[in-house]
């Protein structure tokens, strides 16, 4: 579950995206557009923000770079498992939150100088063994397992993609002659390949390279 903080950093990312530049890319995006509008039709509730919901689509489609129509259901899974997470952790705090203000007065007229912490202990007691507790924790279990499942089934995926080996960098055009090794190079740079010698009993005579005289 994405706490407070790492939500505003996503929505700060978000903002900061151009979206992509190439036809592919822009292609590949409108798809994702219209499939996780379909989604949110069908997760994000009428008093949700939907637009956020697609944030979150957004940067796990980035993570897991899906290239099947399966990898894109599993995307979508993911993403409203996590969505639903995000939901029944506001649930569980406006649970917790009734049961804090239904108990105040009550704890305040029978314990004198009762604070704000004392409050919470016995709300969260009362809370605990609620049915509306109990039916939240059930559900939350149900959407961890999808969620796990998901999750699961696309790391499996992207660790058995076969890499895309680099691409090898061009040889520059003008790029400097290496010399040999053993090989001297003259003063002025330049090195003549005389021919080899045949001699009269046949073997070849190595003739030296003679250095050009300005």
């Amino acid at each position: 579950m994405a706490t407070e903080l790492q939500i505003a950093a996503s929505r700060f990312n978000g903002a900061k995206s151009q979206g992509p530049v190439t036809p592919e890319g822009k292609a590949r995006s409108s798809q994702n557009a219209v499939r996780h509008g379909l989604t949110a039709k069908t997760i994000v509730l009428n008093n949700e923000d939907s637009a956020q919901f697609k944030v979150l689509c957004d940067h796990l489609s980035n993570d897991y770079q899906p290239q099947t129509e399966y990898e894109r259901e599993l995307v979508g899974q993911l993403a409203g498992a996590r969505w639903k997470l995000r939901r029944c952790n506001i649930v569980e705090k406006g649970i917790f939150d009734k049961a804090v203000d239904e108990i105040r007065p009550k704890i305040q007229a029978e314990y004198e100088g009762a604070d704000e912490e004392m409050v919470t202990i016995f709300a969260l007691e009362r809370a605990i063994d609620s049915p509306q507790l109990k039916s939240l924790r059930r559900y939350m279990t149900q959407i961890l397992r999808e969620e796990r499942h998901a999750s699961s089934q696309l790391e499996k995926i992207r660790r058995e993609r076969p890499l895309q080996p680099p691409a090898a960098a061009p040889e520059p055009e003008n790029a400097p002659v290496r010399n040999e090794p053993g090989e001297k190079r003259p003063e002025n740079g330049s090195l003549r390949n005389e021919p080899d010698q045949i001699g009269e009993s046949g073997q070849i005579n190595r003739v030296p390279a003679i250095q050009e005289r300005r």
